[in-house]
């Protein structure tokens, strides 16, 4: 009897099922997303909220209404076709057309031009309540940036998964089978587009949106500097610049390994017609003379300009009772001037020391340019930075416009914590 009551209740009540269901399904996967793959130690539940409210109110109100009444009212056949057996269904050609349609129609235009707008908006009115920036999010990050990536996820899940909706389930049904299907495709739009919104390459497809932040999200292993870790070494800084040309590496890291040198860290790259090293090297000064290193590097680099400096420990100590926050900050936006500075000054302002940065050009597949920053820094004040501390930076660092009023497109903001175990930094 009981059974029997609880299979009525979506034939009976079906919207209000559709939308219980949606919200329900949707929370809880956006929670063990957060809980299970991101291994949270606090839920992010402004985040959360906005994935169930998109559940209730969309994926479980107006997806009932487009999948029934006005799919039954466009396509006459929808109701009847999926009551047929399968051979029924197979002599049917006007059902499986109208069938093929319904798929179409929901695939090729509802999910890009509804659902995932709908989606964007629902995410930045809930994340960011007091400045909520629309146009950005759906002209810019869906539209602008995201679009490929999503259709392609959306449709190897949801093709399969419309085709047999809308060929064998009841029109009652559909509400209910999307839901279940939806618990796998919403754990992969939390990891897609949730929180944790790196630049990086994700579950399906790279990139993420800019608008959430992931606090405390896991530890991290602290940066060591070969200078502070090999302390008993002596150390020097080499910068070169000269004409790019074959054998340059290998002509300056010869001239480091012959008089006993040893290269940890270091970056190099052309520019133009110019290649610059910067490079890192440690000696035991006992058993290398620091002016044989200087006149081996010099004589191994005759065409380069080369410029060597003595490195010491640095001077600030971290007390390992007050734990060590980094931040990885990664931007994208319109090639023009005037991002990094912004966005170094918002991290300076909040007292962030930058540890690493690095800044890119990219010519993109649309040809148009742009301009890739990503930064890895520390915040050293004693005390907890809170939720509503990191909510804060976030939002400055999303408001940056460049000197043209031009805002970038991505920002991602994530936050990890670990007390250091070593007295000095």
């Amino acid at each position: 009897m009981s059974s029997s009551w609880l299979m009525r209740i979506p034939k009976t009540y079906p919207l209000a099922f559709g939308m219980f269901f949606s919200t329900f399904k949707t929370s809880f996967s956006d929670l063990l997303v957060q809980t299970t793959v991101e291994k949270r130690s606090e839920i992010d539940w402004r985040r959360n909220a906005a994935f169930a409210t998109f559940g209730c109110l969309y994926l479980g109100g107006v997806q009932y209404i487009l999948y029934v009444p006005v799919f039954k009212r466009i396509f006459p056949t929808a109701g009847t076709f999926s009551e047929k057996t399968v051979m029924g269904k197979l002599k049917d050609k006007q059902g499986m057309k109208e069938t093929g349609a319904q798929v179409f129609v929901d695939q090729f235009v509802h999910h890009p031009l509804m659902y995932f707008p709908v989606f964007y908006a629902t995410k930045e009115i809930v994340t960011n309540p007091t400045s909520p920036d629309l146009k950005r999010a759906i002209f810019t990050d869906y539209f602008g940036t995201n679009f490929k990536e999503d259709m392609l996820a959306l449709w190897k899940i949801w093709i399969p998964s419309t085709v047999l909706n809308f060929t064998f389930m009841p029109l009652w049904g559909r509400i209910p089978w999307v839901a279940s299907t939806s618990l796998i495709w919403t754990c992969i739009l939390s990891m897609m587009r949730g929180g944790e919104e790196g630049i990086k390459e994700e579950v399906i497809g790279p990139g993420v949106t800019g608008e959430a932040y992931s606090l405390f999200a896991g530890t991290y292993t602290p940066r060591t500097c070969p200078v502070e870790m090999d302390s008993h070494l002596s150390h020097i800084t080499v910068s070169a610049t000269g004409m790019d040309k074959v054998g340059m590496v290998a002509q300056m890291c010869k001239g480091v390994a012959e008089a006993g040198g040893n290269i940890t860290m270091s970056k190099m790259t052309r520019l133009g017609n110019q290649f610059v090293m910067m490079m890192h090297v440690n000696y035991d000064h006992n058993k290398v003379r620091h002016l044989d290193l200087l006149e081996s590097i010099r004589n191994n680099s005759e065409d380069l300009v080369v410029k060597i400096n003595n490195l010491q420990p640095r001077s600030t100590g971290i007390r390992k009772d007050h734990p060590q926050l980094m931040f990885n900050v990664s931007c994208r936006g319109p090639d023009t001037p005037g991002f990094t500075a912004a966005v170094t000054s918002v991290l300076a302002k909040h007292n962030v020391s930058i540890e690493n940065l690095d800044t890119n050009v990219v010519l993109e597949a649309d040809g148009k340019r742009s301009f890739w920053l990503d930064i890895e820094g520390v915040e050293r004040k004693s005390g907890a930075f809170t939720d509503d501390d990191v909510q804060v930076l976030n939002e400055e660092l999303k408001s940056i416009k460049n000197a043209d009023g031009n805002p970038l497109s991505k920002v991602s903001l994530k936050v990890q914590k670990k007390a250091m175990d070593n007295q000095r930094g």
